[in-house]
C-alpha cells in the first residue's frame, strides 16, 4: 500500500510538472492588499467570476475535480469521528463538514491544528520519516523544498492552480516581484478572482481559521515551501503568495475584518474564539 501511493504521488508531481505550460498566464498588475479595516464585505463582488460548477472544472477535468472533492470530504470526516453519509453530498455537505470543525472548536489554535492535520491526512506517511511527521511531506521538504527553493515555490503553486480550482473557483498564475519571493517571482503568485469557499461558508472567522492559518502552517511547517494568503473580503479574491513569509501584519489584516451581513452565527463564532480581536 505504501508503493501504491507513493507511486500515485509521484504520477502525480510528473503530471503537474509536464503541463505546467498550459495554466500559465500573461502578467497583469495587481492591486495591493485591501488594508482597510472598515471594509464592507462582499461589496465589490463581480458576477463575472462566480464559479458554476455545472459548467466549469479545473484544468485537469471535472472527473478529477469530483475526485479531489471526494478525496477531501472523506478527510473531513475521519477528522469529525463521524461517516460521510452524516452530511448531504456533494460540496455543500463539505461545507457543513468545516462548520461543524470550526465550531465544535474550543479555542482558535484547536481549530486551525485540526485543519492542518486533515491537510496532512490528504499525504501518506510514508517513506519512513521522524516521529511527528508525514512521511511524503517530510521527505518533500529534505529533497526538494531545502535544497531547490524556487523549485518547490512554482510547482507548488501549478499544483494549487491545477488542483483546487473545485475548492476555490477559477485561478490563474501571475508573477510576483522578484524582491518579494524566492527565485525569479514568474508564476509563483495563485490568483483567485472570487473564492468559492469563501462565498459558501459567509465567515471570515472560518476563512482565517479554517483556510488561511492552517493552510500557510502546512506549506511553510510542513513542506517548507514559503507562502502566504492574502483574502480580500470586499471582492471575496484571494491570493496565493509562493515564495513569500507570512507576517503578523498579514495576520492582524486578516483578523480585522468586519463580520458578513450574511454569517450564518450573526458573528458568535467570532466572539466565542476570539480570534478577531
Amino acid at each position: 500500500m505504501p508503493m501504491r501511493w507513493l507511486s500515485c504521488a509521484t504520477i502525480f508531481l510528473l503530471v503537474s510538472v509536464i503541463t505546467m505550460p498550459r495554466f500559465a498566464s500573461s502578467y497583469s498588475p495587481l492591486p495591493p492588499p485591501n488594508q482597510n479595516q472598515n471594509i464592507i464585505p462582499g461589496s465589490k463582488l463581480n458576477p463575472a467570476d462566480i464559479y458554476d460548477p455545472n459548467t466549469m472544472s479545473g484544468p485537469l477535468g471535472r472527473q478529477a475535480d469530483d475526485f479531489f472533492l471526494q478525496t477531501f470530504r472523506k478527510a473531513l470526516a475521519t477528522s469529525l469521528l463521524q461517516s460521510e453519509s452524516d452530511f448531504q453530498p456533494g460540496y455543500d455537505g463539505m461545507i457543513d463538514m468545516i462548520r461543524k470543525i470550526h465550531s465544535a472548536s474550543p479555542t482558535q489554535s484547536s481549530c486551525v491544528q485540526k485543519s492542518r492535520a486533515t491537510l496532512q491526512s490528504l499525504f501518506p506517511d510514508w517513506p519512513p520519516s521522524p516521529k511527528s511527521t508525514t512521511g511524503l511531506l517530510y521527505w518533500f521538504k529534505i529533497l526538494f523544498s531545502t535544497p531547490f527553493p524556487s523549485f518547490s515555490s512554482k510547482l507548488n503553486a501549478y499544483i494549487t492552480c491545477a488542483c483546487s480550482q473545485w475548492l476555490m473557483g477559477p485561478s490563474s498564475l501571475l508573477p510576483l516581484p522578484s524582491s518579494s519571493s524566492s527565485g525569479s517571482g514568474s508564476n509563483n503568485l495563485v490568483e483567485i478572482k472570487r473564492c468559492r469557499y469563501l462565498e459558501a461558508t459567509k465567515c471570515a472567522s472560518i476563512c482565517v481559521n479554517t483556510c488561511k492559518l492552517p493552510t500557510q502552517q502546512f506549506f511553510n511547517e510542513d513542506m517548507g515551501v514559503k507562502m502566504r494568503i492574502v483574502p480580500d473580503y470586499e471582492s471575496y479574491g484571494c491570493r496565493f503568495e509562493f515564495g513569500v513569509e507570512p507576517t503578523e501584519e498579514d495576520e492582524r489584516l486578516a483578523k480585522d475584518v468586519k463580520c458578513f451581513a450574511e454569517c450564518p452565527s450573526g458573528g458568535e463564532e467570532r466572539r466565542r474564539l476570539s480570534c478577531m480581536n
